[in-house]
């Protein structure tokens, strides 16, 4: 009897990021998928450069399967400053993780010499960790009151990262996540010790788990 063929790894496409980047950014994609055991829970994953506001690092949507697949499609929505040199600085919180709308057309992309191994790597893995969430059911959007989805979404994002620098993959550095944690919901009062100890429980793992994570934004600052 013949064993049952896997299914084929994901094909990686870039739009509009042009034929240098993309020859940089593909084969990271696609290692990352592999890092996170995705490549085969996905039938394809599209990588958009548009031209986003500064401040939004990146967005996702999860597609049905198409005709004849039977695994859905990721898209991945970023400005190409997600694979540039950091030396822009620190980029400021965005939208809900989850959150779908159309992005707008961008009419360029970094320089090959800006690109960022460090910074690509990083910001592949934290959004395919966040789909990885959402496919396994991790994450269910639906469940995250609306007054509360900004600030579940910035402390996910501490919990990818803390997760991915755990297994030793690629991340955002605890450095980074704790500015962006603190100008996000500093704007909404004064960050108190018991308000960093639950960024540190975000970032070590010790809430772990979306109801854990939801019960701890309800003590943050409101935004």
């Amino acid at each position: 009897m013949a064993g049952v063929q896997a299914d084929p790894p994901a094909q990686v496409r870039c739009l509009a990021c042009g034929d240098d980047l993309t020859e940089l950014v593909a084969p990271r994609a696609a290692a990352a998928l592999r890092h996170l055991e995705l490549e085969r829970e996905l039938s394809a994953v599209v990588i958009c450069c548009d031209d986003l506001p500064d401040g939004d690092d990146g967005w996702l949507r999860l597609d049905p399967a198409a005709a004849g697949e039977r695994r859905p499609v990721l898209t991945v929505f970023c400005a190409p400053r997600a694979f540039a040199d950091p030396g822009r600085g620190p980029v400021e919180p965005g939208p809900a993780i989850w959150e779908q709308r159309r992005a707008p057309w961008n009419e360029g992309a970094p320089l090959p010499e800006r690109f960022s191994p460090a910074e690509t790597n990083a910001f592949l893995h934290h959004q395919f960790a966040l789909a990885a969430d959402l496919l396994r059911g991790r994450v269910l959007p639906e469940l995250v009151p609306a007054a509360l989805a900004e600030g579940f979404a910035a402390a996910w994002d501490v919990v990818l990262d803390g997760r991915l620098e755990r297994a030793g993959l690629p991340a955002y550095t605890q450095a980074v996540r704790r500015a962006r944690f603190s100008r996000l919901f500093a704007t909404a009062g004064v960050l108190m010790p018991g308000h960093w100890q639950i960024f540190q429980s975000l970032w070590d793992g010790g809430l772990a788990g979306a109801p854990e994570v939801l019960g701890a934004v309800r003590q943050l600052p409101r935004l």
